[in-house]
């Protein structure tokens, strides 16, 4: 009998413009937290803040901290991660949080009473925020309280006993966003006719509801859609990496340098892949030069298709005369291992007049800011979208592979895939294996020890035998005599 072992999913929902988030339960109130990979407090917005900072935030708020609980003075400040110089400041408090009707825990939970930047009008619906990276990277409330470096995850990981794995699905742009898939393919296509909107597909929705999938304690099988390529963490702090080289079609981009001082991270809570200027600046060369994008020089000279690339312009041009070259590949090296960065998440089409389209790259920016603080390189969801990515902790190690079945439905009992020395399930047959293994030497050993008995017993017989032949030739003797 197979023993499942504790696991947790959620949803996620949201947008790389505001951010994906989930809905936990915190004590009793629902809230959607941004889920980071780039920082480890759980951060919500309380009724103490009631500024015009916060007011634009959709309710409910988490009830204020009663005030023999406003003793923990604790603050975060983000810079060039999920947020561009923001900041909140609030109480560490201790709370229930559910992930659903399953995964329930006692955590330290911070209720922000104020914030600069943190909450931003455009994005209402993201109410704080769940921070995934390790619990050494969690601020410390002043004065410090008991448990309080421990993050939400840490505490129901513990609680439950979960094996120390999460994985991460985003599902691919094209999945959810019909009309860029519409073009995208289009100008995939070779172009043999002046107009192309006859031969677009009609569907004008998408049937993705959902954006991606969390699951707490391992992974599900069917969510991977590739061999997963592993990849060692440097630092078990952020989910730092060691970069090797970008790569565009295979070949090495030269000429980059510092691209991992001080750090390279893995962070869903960043929106695009962000590099030095200089680093950026030589990756949009190599992307320029590989052709990814082709225009026809009826439309485009060599001056607009430059500042195309270097100077991030928006161009609009005749669909039959800009194609987008189908085996183009771009790729991260990763401690050895080419993690590829899907060409779509790259660029952004949009319809224009007249049969017209109007085009430009994305999902790369600048980073740093100036602070040696910073990462680097931030590796975001230009690079996770429409990816799987497993988070084994215990290992200090990530695994990335092609998402699969983004779109469906999930749930905790589509966990099927454990670390190892957490493989309940393994064990289990492992304990059956030894059982019947000790069953059967210990039915062996009771034959042998019958059969010796049953041996010994006729031996037993046939010397009596022998003894009472003996006894009645003697005595047929003194008869005879």
């Amino acid at each position: 009998m197979a023993v499942a072992r504790w696991a947790a999913h959620l949803d996620l929902q949201g947008s790389p413009t505001c951010h994906y988030y989930v809905t936990v339960t915190v004590g009793s109130t629902p809230v959607n937290l941004v889920f980071d990979l780039g920082s480890a407090n759980t951060a919500v917005i309380s009724d103490l803040c009631d500024g015009v900072n916060c007011s634009f935030v959709q309710k409910p708020y988490l009830p204020a901290p009663a005030l023999a609980d406003r003793r923990h003075w604790v603050n975060a400040t983000y810079l060039g991660n999920i947020h561009m110089r923001a900041s909140w400041a609030g109480y560490a408090t201790t709370q229930l949080v559910s992930f659903g009707n399953k995964a329930q825990a006692l955590a330290r939970v911070d209720a922000i009473v104020q914030n600069s930047a943190f909450f931003v009008p455009r994005c209402p619906q993201n109410q704080g925020i769940l921070g995934l990276a390790y619990a050494t990277l969690q601020t410390v409330p002043n004065p410090p309280m008991k448990e309080s470096q421990k993050t939400v995850i840490d505490a129901i990981i513990q609680q439950h006993g979960a094996a120390n794995m999460f994985s991460l699905q985003l599902c691919p742009k094209s999945a959810h966003d019909p009309r860029f898939r519409r073009l995208y393919h289009a100008l995939q296509q070779t172009k043999s006719s002046p107009s192309l909107q006859s031969s677009l597909p009609s569907t004008t929705f998408s049937s993705c509801h959902r954006r991606g999938h969390f699951w707490l304690g391992g992974y599900s099988s069917s969510a991977v859609g590739s061999p997963i390529d592993w990849v060692p963490l440097v630092k078990s702090r952020y989910y730092e990496v060691q970069v090797d080289h970008f790569l565009v079609n295979d070949r090495i981009v030269t000429g980059m340098s510092n691209i991992n001082s001080p750090r390279t991270i893995v962070d869903s809570g960043a929106k695009n892949i962000m590099l030095s200027p200089e680093n950026l600046q030589l990756l949009l060369r190599a992307l320029w030069e590989s052709q990814i994008v082709q225009f026809d020089r009826r439309s485009v000279s060599e001056k607009y298709e430059r500042a195309f690339w270097l100077d991030h312009a928006m161009l609009s041009v005749p669909m039959d005369h800009v194609t987008i070259v189908a085996n183009t590949t771009v790729a991260v090296s990763l401690s050895g291992r080419n993690i590829k960065i899907p060409v779509e998440n790259l660029l952004t089409i949009r319809p224009g007049k007249d049969n017209f389209v109007n085009i430009s790259w994305t999902g790369l920016t600048k980073s740093g800011h100036g602070s040696k603080q910073l990462a680097s390189t931030i590796l975001g969801n230009s690079l996770l979208r429409g990816k799987t990515v497993i988070f084994d902790r215990d290992t200090h190690r990530i695994g990335f592979a092609d998402a699969a079945f983004c779109c469906n439905e999930s749930s905790a009992q589509d966990v099927n895939v454990f670390p190892p020395q957490y493989d309940v399930a393994s064990d289990h047959r492992r304990e059956v294996m030894i059982m019947v293994i000790l069953a059967v030497f210990g039915t062996v050993l009771s034959l042998a020890f019958i059969a010796k008995l049953l041996q010994h017993a006729k031996k037993s017989s046939l010397r009596c035998k022998s003894e009472q032949h003996t006894l009645q030739n003697g005595t047929n003797g003194l008869n005879k005599s």
